[in-house]
């Protein structure tokens, strides 16, 4: 199995700040080169803070790449994973709405539990 971590990081160490807007860290060849890696990753991972405020598609939007992922018998998307303790996360993000991936939030709060999920 292969981990990437993808982070860009302001000069002072941090990756986002708290005001309401997105903290653009990342330039243009930055981002092609997360859209590659992301077109072989089999999940990715992201904050529930970052679902919330900046709603990622986190599929792989290149069609050439997603024809090369079908080609090699992958999904076209690769899963989507979130951690979240309070669990809110808007059904009509993207991360529940974009793309065909499978889509997977860890919590450790009581209230999800599996067989409550299960059944409903």
């Amino acid at each position: 199995m292969n981990v990437y971590a993808s982070v860009a990081l302001s000069g002072d160490g941090y990756m986002d700040d708290r005001s309401p807007r997105r903290l653009i860290l990342s330039t243009p060849s930055d981002w092609r080169e997360v859209m590659r890696l992301r077109a072989w990753a089999d999940a990715i991972l992201v904050g529930a803070e970052t679902v919330r405020r900046d709603d990622p598609s986190l599929t792989v939007r290149d069609e050439a790449l997603r024809r090369e992922r079908l080609a090699a018998n992958r999904p076209a998307d690769p899963a989507k994973v979130t951690l979240s303790r309070s669990l809110r996360l808007a059904p009509a993000s993207n991360f529940f709405t974009a793309g065909s991936g499978a889509r997977i939030v860890f919590t450790d709060n009581a209230a999800a539990s599996p067989l409550e999920t299960a059944a409903e």
